[in-house]
């Protein structure tokens, strides 16, 4: 059976303000997802929070693109707004954006995405969890494959997705699916929603995913109302490196 190559153990913590920033950070996470609302899934948040966040810590922090939860289909209204977050956001210091967009048939919104992505200018790109309410999980990210800049290099570098379930433990088979089509496409697929530290090792045995995305795994008892918590994140950060370690050396 022929090895994965090697990747490494990636984890991503959503933070909503510095302190949570700061505490992911501590904790040994490699990137910051930055948003509002989680109520709402996660907004934009505001211009104050991003710069405040980017000039308090150095690992990367990706800004939520995301003007409303009604849905993932934007206005064009939605999507000029869209556009001049991404230009704020790149002009503040991030180092990348988290994005997403379908049309109402559950396919990738091209249209809505261009304009953002052109605007990004070599920010970071991760595909959100849009991608788990389409209707076709594996088409979306051939079409996200397409998606390249002059110099023919993949635009998105990632998606997040729980495999089209509620949370990633319940979509295991579909993440692998996923896994493998990324590798194909060089697109990174990571893991999120519903993920536990005790979780981990599952996720990636199954999977062969190595990039994770915590939330409310990494927060005092578990819940958004409470900071992030940096002996949280440690411990996942060590789950996740010992459960990569297991997979390269199999």
């Amino acid at each position: 059976m022929k090895k994965q190559s090697k990747r490494q153990p990636i984890l991503e913590v959503i933070a909503t303000d510095t302190a949570d920033a700061r505490a992911a950070e501590q904790g040994g996470a490699d990137r910051i997802e930055l948003v509002a609302a989680m109520t709402e899934g996660g907004l934009t948040p505001s211009y104050g929070v991003i710069e405040q966040v980017v000039a308090n810590i150095s690992i990367p922090v990706y800004v939520m693109i995301r003007p409303h939860s009604r849905s993932f289909c934007y206005s064009p209204d939605d999507i000029r707004v869209m556009t001049q977050d991404v230009r704020v956001a790149r002009a503040l210091g991030a180092a990348g954006i988290v994005i997403g967009a379908l049309t109402t048939e559950g396919k990738v919104d091209r249209s809505c995405l261009q304009p953002c992505l052109s605007e990004a200018k070599g920010l970071g790109v991760t595909f959100h969890r849009a991608i788990d309410a389409s209707s076709n999980l594996p088409a979306v990210l051939k079409n996200l494959g397409g998606i390249h800049d002059a110099s023919e290099r993949n635009v998105v570098e990632r998606v997040l997705t729980s495999g089209g379930k509620p949370a990633a433990p319940e979509g295991l088979p579909e993440l692998k699916q996923l896994q493998e089509l990324g590798q194909m496409l060089n697109i990174a697929v990571m893991a999120g929603s519903g993920v536990t530290i005790e979780g981990i090792s599952d996720i990636v045995g199954a999977t062969g995913i190595t990039e994770i995305h915590m939330g409310s795994g990494v927060r005092r008892v578990g819940s958004f109302q409470q900071p992030v918590d940096a002996q949280l994140v440690t411990e996942a950060k060590a789950r996740l490196i010992r459960a990569v370690q297991q997979l390269e050396s199999l």
